[in-house]
């Protein structure tokens, strides 16, 4: 498969070709001259080729494109950058009363070649007023038409699009898509295909070619079309077929491109990121009410995110907008969405509880809905063992959600009695165990489901433990506290730390960032060094196993640590040392969402031969990091701080630097080993 651009890229390739082929052609905008580029760097090296032409503006979008509409009124084209979509409110009043009118007000047509470009959208921990999608409030102008550009479609072909009418257009852009690779070559991924087509090749549909049935339609445009294409693969595996269909230009609706997909579907669903209300899901609703109604086998669905104003805080602007999960639970709830049998061979979820008798009769420790996106959960451990006394209100169980792990606590004193093996998925309602009356008696090994346990010599009645003072540790925090335990016990641990200086590192940072466009920063350099190390000291990336052998490491596997504010995760970057930069990037964000978002798996955090420990709170100048069980070295990073030293000539220069410390086992590796193994991740730092 073709190595795709990343989606910033080819919006900059498509202007770059527009301004080559369109000598009329204009950019006016904040701050998207060179070196800066625009607050997205999609602008990055057009005021350089073309300086006369590219222009950055004072601070008004009023002002911004009211110059827009008399450029285009003189037969210019002219593309407009508003900072954020957010502020194309104060561009308002010039798009509707001047741009749009002036193609029609003159007594002839006037073509009116303006493009505004407008970037949307949250998941950037952006806050209120950087964050929104307000596409809807332009719907409905007249000679207005919007787009969106997505990961399926070209940049280049929605600019000629638009500029193809003669008439102003709206380009929606949504953030979280700048640093993505686009879709190429037909391929979503291994399963998915996917197809354009329509006028200018307006609709994307998305597919699974092997899918057999009805399919569920889920129209998504833009940074929502992931999430769309997410929830379709997991309504896939409980036996429902999803089509995802992408336009690139939103209003007014190509209803004729969908046709011959509604005939036959068994339902459609519209998901887009604004607030319910006067939405463009809406007005795709209207349309294909009118003028595809005998093909649709029910009312189109809508779901949008929260009537909320939009959090900065990552897990509060989560539950706001629109996600994948939101998605999934709309199509899944749609009439006759009922799981099929899985042909794989892993569980489809618990088995059917066994018949209660009177023996096993007690109160039920019942799986409460956490989360009304979720239609099963993982029971991640139980709290207490089977068999054991609790007390009322005392948790007995944590189970995890797609946003959170919650405890379950015992509804009232008794012996508990475990029904269910932790790690299987439980359904909200369902019993995962019962509370019985009585002293403890151990489970039988007859009784089904019950998990092997180890049950304690002796056990008090019900009513007589003595309560004791405090509250117990969440799961999370107890995770972290045996890997603290448990390395602070049986690892020998040293530790050596280091001056480097980090200034060119965060320069290479800065220029890999705009060549690649990806997130890069000097976590991201020193993860690539340190896998780029491993071929030449292959014993700082080997383990120890319990029998004595030392095991050497294939391939560098990096764990990096990720606090997420309730808790602290490990997420490993497998084979770290066959990615570029840009890639490497990207595999830390996913990771970092993921955990924001608690959806990261046992298989995320396996394979570990190496840590890099993140200690850049401000202010921390040395950090000792834990070594995990299992890992030999750990290095932490901490926060940059700058010194002014002697250069070679006696003249003062100021330097930023970073005080690397490397935390080893020194069963392994010696004080020597450890001294020349930072030496040369310094000399990779500072160039």
């Amino acid at each position: 498969m073709t190595r795709a651009e990343r989606v910033s890229r080819n919006l900059n390739r498509a202007l770059h070709a527009l301004f080559a082929a369109d000598e009329r052609a204009w950019l006016l905008g904040e701050d998207v001259a060179d070196p800066y580029g625009g607050a997205f760097k999609v602008t990055q090296g057009l005021s350089t080729a073309y300086p006369d032409r590219v222009l950055s503006t004072p601070l008004s979008e009023n002002g911004i494109t009211g110059v827009a509409g008399g450029l285009a009124l003189c037969g210019d084209t002219v593309i407009v950058e508003i900072m954020f979509g957010d502020f194309a409110g104060l561009a308002f009043d010039p798009i509707l009363n001047l741009i749009t009118k002036s193609v029609a007000m003159y007594g002839e047509r006037t073509p009116m070649r303006v493009v505004i470009r407008c970037p949307v959208g949250g998941g950037r921990g952006y806050g209120a007023t950087h964050s929104q999608s307000p596409q809807k409030h332009f719907i409905g102008i007249p000679h207005l038409a919007l787009y969106e550009l997505s990961p399926l479609h070209d940049a280049a072909d929605v600019l000629a699009a638009a500029l193809r009418r003669d008439e102003p257009a709206m380009l929606f852009e949504d953030k979280v898509l700048y640093t993505r690779r686009r879709y190429v070559d037909g391929r979503v991924d291994d399963r998915l295909a996917f197809e354009l087509r329509g006028a200018d090749g307006n609709w994307a549909r998305v597919h699974d070619p092997d899918a057999t049935g009805a399919p569920t339609l889920v129209i998504a445009p833009g940074g929502v079309a992931d999430r769309a294409i997410a929830a379709a693969t997991r309504a896939a595996e409980r036996g429902r077929p999803v089509e995802v269909l992408v336009p690139a230009r939103l209003y007014p609706v190509d209803v004729d491109g969908l046709r011959d997909l509604l005939d036959g579907a068994h339902g459609v669903i519209v998901a887009e990121e604004s607030t319910a209300g006067g939405t463009w899901g809406s007005e795709v609703a209207a349309r294909l009410h009118a003028e595809a109604w005998p093909l649709l086998r029910g009312p189109v669905e809508l779901v949008s995110s929260a009537d909320r104003v939009i959090p900065s805080a990552p897990h509060l602007e989560q539950a706001v907008l629109l996600g994948t999960d939101a998605i999934l639970d709309r199509i899944m709830r749609l009439p006759g969405a009922v799981p099929v049998p899985r042909t794989d061979s892993s569980p489809a979820g618990p088995p059917p509880p066994a018949p209660t008798t009177a023996a096993q009769a007690g109160v039920p420790v019942d799986v409460p809905r956490l989360n009304p996106n979720d239609d099963s959960y993982v029971l991640l451990e139980w709290l207490v063992a089977d068999g054991a006394t609790v007390e009322a209100g005392e948790p007995v169980a944590a189970v995890e959600t797609s946003k959170a792990i919650e405890e379950l606590a015992a509804t009232q004193a008794g012996v508990l009695r475990q029904d269910v093996a932790a790690g299987a998925d439980c359904a909200p309602g369902t019993p995962i165990g019962r509370i019985l009356p009585g002293p403890a008696v151990p489970a039988s090994v007859d009784t089904p489901g019950a998990p092997a346990a180890a049950y304690p010599e002796a056990v008090e009645a019900v009513g007589t433990r003595t309560a004791t003072p405090g509250r117990p540790l969440p799961p999370a925090q107890r995770r972290i506290a045996d890997v603290v335990s448990t390395s602070h016990r049986e690892i020998p641990v040293a530790f050596t730390a280091v001056r480097v200086d980090v200034t060119a590192a965060l320069a290479y940072a800065r220029s890999a960032a705009d060549e690649t466009g990806a997130t890069v920063g000097l976590t991201e350099v020193v993860i690539a060094a340190v896998a780029a190390l491993h071929e030449r000291f292959g014993g700082l990336y080997a383990r120890l196993t319990g029998d004595g052998l030392v095991v050497d490491a294939e391939a560098p596997s990096i764990g990096l640590t990720v606090d997420v504010g309730t808790g602290l995760f490990l997420p490993v970057i497998r084979d770290a040392a066959g990615l570029d930069l840009g890639d490497l990037a990207d595999a830390v964000v996913a990771l970092r969402m993921k955990a924001l978002r608690g959806r990261l798996r046992e298989e995320d955090m396996a394979g570990m031969n190496f840590l890099v420990a993140l200690n850049d709170t401000p202010g921390v100048t040395v950090a000792r990091p834990i070594i995990p069980p299992g890992v030999t070295c750990a290095l932490s990073v901490p926060d940059v701080h700058r010194e002014v030293v002697l250069d070679g000539d006696g003249g003062v220069r100021e330097r930023t630097v970073a005080d690397l410390g490397l935390a080893y086992d020194h069963r392994l590796v010696n004080g020597a080993q450890a001294g020349a193994y930072l030496a040369a991740l310094g000399e990779i730092l500072q160039g």
